[in-house]
């Protein structure tokens, strides 16, 4: 099976793409300045247009030409609106919003602005309440979006592309959070970065990073380029799309404990599809893992605590996969290794696969579930079987009827959600047997979609 050519993958976001701030409990509003005026005012820049003028007000008919003036002139409560062209220009707020009054920098209904400045796309250091939505980042030589030491931040709705270059001290993450507290990240489209696609990093908390699609970034020279690498402790990882990255798809190291990865797809990575080193107290719950290189959902290290619960892991680290390279590293669908199983509760899984290989480690390995019960009592209620996905070779992989991962969730597990990947309620399917369910709701499947009956 091979990689296919490059095309958003968001598929279902349109029913939760419009994740907000709403979502996340206010914070302290950094320090910042803050310009008062009497009324909120829309402002326009569009340097496409002769009627342009970074002298003049700033309306739809009479717009600044550059970006650097419109975000100049923002206030608290105001909307900028950028319209068609290329801007060789970084986005930078001089101001914060507040909660009652945020600011809004986003693309003017129905055009469609790029940003390619030589150095990051967008700069919001020391800000809050601030929406960056709906443009274009491509080929920034630094982030194309980089948030630092701010908080009520959100990014959504962007498409972020070619950050950083592929060498040594000059690869960039497409977005990145650092040192911020209570904001989002939410339904981008960040692919083919020289760098990490989406990083949350230098304590960073309170981050939802919900409903992105983070594909084909890269660092080239290293296998080291994730789709979304967190390193800051309890933050949520919801309803991605993570495939075709040079390394894992989801990634959990040094720093970054009591994070919860829930309903999210990943698959055709070059490492894990979901990695956790050196961490404490995760959540790994709902998730889809297909055939990514080495062991799809990987808990090692001086890892702890950790559950890992509800998941669909099928064909990894069996078959070759991103850009057809084979791994030869950790087996196994599921694995738990080093220090990890002494305090990590696996129960609730589907594996499969499809040709020979190592089903299942946990402390050893093992070439089928029922070993793996046998020797650690874990997984009690787990299922070795054919998921029946749509159609694999085309990365669809929503559930058929019959498939063993109907109704067999533990829907009271810390962390299980109400509504699917594609926000679909979660439903009883009367052909399946609710045995095996555990719960409030005793008929939740497994993996990050729900079969509607």
């Amino acid at each position: 099976m091979c990689p296919r050519p490059y095309r958003s993958t968001l598929r279902g976001m349109r029913r939760i793409g419009r994740v907000s701030a709403a979502l996340v409990v206010s914070g302290v509003l950094l320090a910042s300045p803050l310009v008062a005026r009497g009324a909120t005012t829309t402002l326009y820049v569009d340097g496409s247009v002769s009627a342009c003028s970074d002298t003049g007000p700033g309306t739809a008919s009479a717009p600044y030409c550059t970006v650097v003036k419109g975000v100049s002139k923002l206030a608290a409560g105001d909307t900028l609106y950028i319209g068609d062209g290329t801007y060789a220009e970084t986005i930078k707020p001089i101001v914060s919003g507040t909660a009652a009054a945020p600011i809004t920098i986003t693309s003017w209904p129905g055009r469609h602005p790029v940003l390619n400045p030589t150095s990051y796309g967008a700069n919001i250091s020391s800000r809050g309440y601030i929406t960056v939505s709906g443009l274009t980042f491509s080929g920034t030589r630094y982030d194309g979006v980089y948030v630092s030491n701010s908080n009520n931040i959100t990014v959504t709705g962007n498409s972020v592309t070619g950050a950083g270059h592929q060498v040594s001290g000059q690869t960039a993450p497409g977005i990145s959070v650092r040192g911020s507290s209570q904001s989002v990240v939410s339904s981008n489209d960040v692919h083919h970065n020289n760098g990490t696609g989406i990083l949350v990093t230098s304590g960073s908390t309170g981050i939802l990073i919900a409903g992105n699609s983070a594909g084909f970034n890269a660092e080239g020279y290293r296998r080291n380029a994730n789709g979304i690498n967190v390193v800051s402790p309890g933050n949520t990882v919801l309803r991605n799309v993570t495939h075709d990255n040079e390394d894992s798809g989801i990634q959990f190291y040094t720093g970054g404990n009591d994070n919860l990865a829930a309903l999210n797809v990943t698959y055709n990575n070059g490492d894990h599809g979901i990695d956790n080193l050196n961490v404490t107290g995760g959540r790994l719950i709902g998730n889809t893992v297909y055939r990514n290189c080495t062991s799809g959902i990987n808990v090692e290290g001086t890892s702890g605590g950790y559950q890992v619960i509800d998941n669909v892991a099928v064909d990894n680290a069996v078959y070759p996969a991103y850009d057809g390279i084979a791994c030869a590293r950790r087996a196994g669908n599921i694995g738990i290794w080093d220090s990890a199983p002494s305090s990590t509760v696996v129960d609730h899984n589907l594996v499969w696969l499809t040709t020979s290989g190592k089903m299942y480690a946990f402390g050893s390995t093992y070439t089928s579930l029922a070993a793996m019960q046998a020797a650690t009592q874990q997984e009690a209620h787990g299922v070795q079987a054919d998921p029946r996905f749509v159609a694999p070779a085309s990365w669809d992989l929503r559930l058929l009827a019959g498939s063993a991962a109907i109704d067999r969730g533990d829907s009271g597990v810390s962390g299980a959600q109400t509504a699917d990947f594609e926000g679909l309620p979660r439903a009883d399917d009367p052909a399946t047997s609710n045995a095996f369910a555990e719960g409030p709701r005793q008929y939740d499947d497994l993996g990050a979609y729900e079969y509607q009956p």
